[in-house]
């Protein structure tokens, strides 16, 4: 996942870096070198002699979700290191930080160790931090409520929080009552899904400064906080931005409606892509609703809506363009074999042609 995120905001012209310890076998060889083939930075990469985890993914035809199974007795990705975190960040300062999890887990201690440490130090280094769980069920063996506190933890040191709906659901789903405080209701001799509105209010309480829910087909739902009245009140706010084709097709790299291919790398590629439209790379213009949301997400100034004669105070109407591009660069994704996300000039292709359809 974190590798698919990097060539994502890559591709999409972000200076990016990949912090991590990759293997020196044949696979850890392919990784370093495609992820040098796509301009990543790879001054702090680690290379151990570790074997690299193996990950299999299956996907039924015609089927959205996919299934995975991970390889990772005593591999590379695990040889990470709170120290080694700490002593690449000291000579090293970025504009945001970001993990995203997978085949590595929070139950992992030494990793969650790293991971805190590596927020603690990006954040004073100046960066805004970035955190995806990106669960992979098979993985969790302590069982979803102790892992939805370790979640919650990290969630309270980064100022981005971004999950899919199905971890949403793993984290919640059986258990509305941890995030309402109201007992789950039975339906059909079930238990009622995650309330997706009321978890991403609960992680902005938690200390985050955006929360990004993907939907899958339906696209993504961007949450922030807004003072609203004198008192300077808050109140969540929520921004939906659906894939610019139907629920049953994608687009491909030339705008054009086509059936879905494969899923997987889709929402690392939305990461990316949201990484890369707030530190203001690519896009619009200021002029046009474009330019960085760093201040915004960091918390060194508030989300606003537009002003008579303050547009450029207007960060919430730029945080749907950007929240736009990421959902139009995963439905791209979706529309060839492999994690593959579009470049540059392919977005921009794209959104020219389906704001020409949508206009006419």
């Amino acid at each position: 996942s974190p590798f698919n995120v990097c060539i994502g905001a890559a591709r999409l012209g972000l200076p990016v870096s990949f912090l991590g310890t990759l293997s020196t076998d044949l696979f850890g060889e392919e990784l370093h070198e495609a992820l040098r083939h796509e301009g990543v930075d790879l001054g702090l990469v680690e290379r151990v002699g570790r074997p690299t985890t193996l990950a299999f993914v299956s996907q039924a035809r015609g089927a959205a979700d996919v299934r995975y199974a991970f390889f990772k007795e005593n591999a590379a990705d695990r040889a990470l290191t709170a120290d080694g975190v700490l002593k690449a960040l000291s000579v090293r300062s970025f504009g945001a930080a970001h993990v995203s999890l997978g085949a590595v887990t929070l139950e992992d201690e030494s990793m969650a160790e790293a991971f805190e440490a590596f927020f603690s130090a990006a954040k004073a280094g100046g960066a805004f931090t970035s955190f995806d769980p990106n669960i992979r069920q098979p993985m969790i063996v302590g069982g979803r409520e102790a892992y939805r506190g370790r979640v919650e933890r990290l969630t309270q040191a980064v100022d981005v929080a971004k999950a899919s709906d199905a971890d949403i659901e793993f984290l919640y789903g059986e258990d509305r009552q941890s995030v309402s405080g109201r007992p789950a209701q039975q339906l059909a001799g079930r238990l009622e899904g995650a309330d997706l509105d009321a978890v991403a209010g609960r992680w902005l309480d938690l200390g985050a400064r955006l929360v990004v829910v993907t939907r899958g087909p339906k696209g993504a739902t961007a949450y922030v906080k807004v003072a609203r009245g004198p008192d300077g009140d808050t109140q969540v706010v929520s921004i939906r931005k659906a894939p610019p084709c139907s629920d049953s097709q994608t687009v491909d790299s030339e705008g054009r409606p086509v059936p879905v291919v494969d899923t997987v790398g889709a929402g690392d590629t939305l990461t990316g892509a949201l990484l890369a439209g707030l530190l203001g790379v690519g896009g619009a213009t200021a002029a046009e609703g474009g330019g960085s949301l760093v201040a915004q997400v960091s918390g060194a100034a508030p989300w606003a809506e537009a002003e008579e004669g303050a547009a450029a105070s207007a960060s919430l109407p730029r945080l749907g363009a950007v929240l736009a591009r990421a959902v139009a660069a995963a439905a791209v994704t979706c529309s060839r074999p492999g994690a593959d996300p579009p470049t540059a000039e392919e977005l921009e292709r794209v959104l020219a042609v389906v704001n020409v359809v949508r206009e006419g």
